[in-house]
């Protein structure tokens, strides 16, 4: 009889997208050694797939940063006990295969929060004060007043916020202490929850139309695919600028990039795009005040710190036959 493979996890960590190794292998210390396996992060064809699969094969928990889980990795898995999502969106997961398949979904809710609602503020003021505009001409045509361009304050202005998780709600308090007015939608709270988290609710046509900055902080799901579009961009105020640290195909680009060069939006900040890397013939590169930025909102040292901390610590439970903190799916049957 054969002896059992030696149980082990994989890391999906590249250059682009790198993950804290050292708490990951303190947290899986004694449980299982750690492998570097680096996915891609965007879908796979058959043939990539075969091959990262045998990369794959033996892992018994996956910490997922870049790369997709879908149902035909998962049946090339049969060892498989856990992916650990790097992070709280978990749309990079068939989590309905993987419960079918006795596989625990686990994310890392907050631990980016803080990190990405003040690069979220940060974006808002660039956007007010054309910072990056100003600093990019002083920087290359060593011009001075001729680089100064006068903005407007976050100050009395209106914040919508879509989605008012954990980082939404900081980025509402935030806000609110530079004297913004906030108002959110969010599908999944009521009313009064809403206002408990500091914001004056609102359905989502009238936050378009109410709001001077818009702050998409929405999971990605069918629903919530290019959630901005040409009808809701054109029921927003003229001049009114958007943010998306969150997720890119929340935005339709081609959309978002016709209604800058109209003029109809004042501007508009992305952190996230539809593709990652995204396709540089998107017109969205071409586009009238736009700042780009390369989904860096939640990478800050303390921030992958504590999300590999997070993710890592869920895996150990799993592989100890311990309860998951934060699981995110219930398998049928556990692996």
């Amino acid at each position: 009889m054969p002896a059992p493979r030696r149980r082990w996890v994989a890391v999906t960590a590249t250059e682009d997208f790198p993950v804290a190794m050292a708490p990951v292998r303190r947290a899986l210390k004694g449980v299982a050694p750690v492998r570097i396996v680096s996915l891609p992060f965007r879908p796979l064809s058959d043939v990539e797939e075969g091959r990262f699969a045998g990369e794959l094969q033996g892992a018994h928990g996956i910490l997922l940063r870049p790369g997709y889980v879908t149902a035909t990795l998962l049946e090339q898995l049969p060892d498989l006990q856990v992916v650990a999502v790097h992070g709280v969106g978990v749309d990079q997961v068939d989590v309905e295969a993987c419960s079918a398949r006795g596989v625990l979904v686990t994310n890392a809710p907050g631990a980016n929060a803080d990190a990405v609602a003040e690069f979220t503020i940060g974006l808002m003021l660039s956007l007010a004060r054309r910072i990056p505009e100003s600093a990019g001409r002083v920087r290359d045509e060593r011009v001075w007043g001729a680089a100064r361009h006068t903005g407007g304050e976050l100050k009395g202005k209106t914040l919508g916020l879509i989605g008012l998780g954990q980082i939404g709600v900081r980025v509402g308090r935030i806000a609110q202490a530079f004297g913004m007015k906030v108002c959110a939608h969010d599908p999944a709270l009521s009313k009064a929850e809403i206002r408990d988290r500091g914001a004056r609710p609102m359905t989502f046509e009238a936050l378009l139309r109410a709001s001077d900055y818009v702050s998409l902080h929405a999971p990605l799901t069918p629903e919530t695919h290019h959630l901005i579009g040409r009808r809701a961009i054109a029921k927003m105020k003229k001049g009114a600028f958007l943010v998306n640290a969150a997720r890119g195909p929340l935005v339709d680009e081609k959309a978002l990039a016709r209604a800058l060069a109209a003029g109809r939006l004042g501007g508009a900040a992305l952190d996230v795009l539809e593709g990652e890397p995204p396709d540089p013939a998107s017109p969205i590169f071409d586009a009238p005040n736009i700042i780009l930025t390369p989904h860096m909102a939640g990478s800050t040292n303390e921030c992958l710190d504590t999300i590999a901390r997070t993710a890592a610590a869920d895996i150990a439970r799993v592989l100890d036959r311990k309860r998951a903190k934060f699981p995110v799916n219930r398998p049928v049957k556990r692996r």
